[in-house]
């Protein structure tokens, strides 16, 4: 079975809105179209992402939502993928970031937008459905060499925060980023 590329996966349907769009008519948007990210436009161009995440970041430094603009909350630099890209290189483009979401675009049209959860789901579902067994090893070193002895990867998306990482380890049977095992 040849890769699937993300195009397989973008439904077409995103939220976009606008830099200067408040983040509160923003979110709302988000929320009611049940999305946890919006494609930021400028024209018909992809200016940024827009995610819960960032959102509730700006919340937590103290920023309001009402009348601060999109502009300000948004990822100006989000990863970014042709529609041909294959899930293993999109899903490659996230891990070690902090960073949920890669923009899908054909040419100069943005074409959706894919979280994490939604290329892990592809990847697994791309290799058969099976799930592996979740790395039991103490240690970062010790979960890197079994991952690798065991023939699948402990490079995934943490079941804490639902971002990639890494480096998971299993935590009373959840898969868990380093900063999500300290909290």
């Amino acid at each position: 079975m040849s890769p699937l590329p993300v195009r397989d996966l973008v439904s077409g349907n995103y939220v976009g809105v606008s830099e200067s769009d408040a983040v509160l008519g923003a979110a709302e948007l988000m929320r009611n179209a049940g999305q946890t990210a919006a494609v930021v436009l400028r024209g018909q161009d992809a200016a940024g992402v827009l995610t819960a995440g960032g959102i509730l970041d700006h919340l937590l430094e103290g920023g309001e939502v009402e009348s601060t603009p999109v502009s300000e909350v948004m990822n100006s630099d989000p990863p970014t993928v042709g529609a041909e890209t294959t899930i293993g290189e999109a899903t490659r483009r996230l891990v070690g970031t902090r960073v949920s979401h890669v923009l899908v675009g054909d040419g100069a049209e943005v074409i959706g937008l894919l979280d994490a959860r939604d290329l892990a789901t592809a990847k697994q579902s791309e290799q058969g459905g099976s799930s592996p067994e979740p790395v039991q090893s103490a240690t970062a070193a010790e979960s890197r060499d079994t991952a690798v002895e065991d023939g699948y990867s402990n490079q995934s998306i943490c079941e804490g925060c639902g971002s990639f990482s890494q480096n998971l380890l299993d935590v009373d049977g959840q898969l868990l980023c380093p900063d999500c095992r300290t909290v």
